[in-house]
C-alpha cells in the first residue's frame, strides 16, 4: 500500500486493523499515482514479472482457502 499519510497514522492503521503485510511510505505519492492508488486499503499482487495479475480494493480476509490458493499460486509461479 503506498499512502501520503504520516507514519504514526500508519502504525496505529496497522495495529488497529491487525495488519501483518508491509505498507509503503512515501512523501511524494510517486508509488500510488504509477499503481492508481485512490482509496485504501489497496492490494496489488505482482507477479514475478513485475505485472499485476489481481488486485483488490477492500479489507479481506487472507485467511480463506481461496485467498491462500490464489497466495500459494503467485509464489509457486515460474519465472
Amino acid at each position: 500500500m503506498a499512502t501520503k499519510e504520516k507514519e504514526k497514522e500508519i502504525t496505529k492503521y496497522k495495529k488497529e486493523h491487525h495488519v501483518s503485510s508491509p505498507i509503503l511510505y512515501e512523501d511524494d505519492a510517486e508509488v500510488s499515482t504509477a499503481y492508481g492508488v485512490w482509496s485504501r486499503p489497496q492490494t496489488f499482487f505482482i507477479n514475478r514479472e513485475g505485472k499485476i495479475v489481481a488486485r483488490v480494493l477492500k479489507e479481506m480476509d487472507w485467511t480463506t482457502k481461496n485467498m491462500t490458493n490464489l497466495i500459494e499460486y503467485l509464489l509457486k509461479e515460474q519465472k
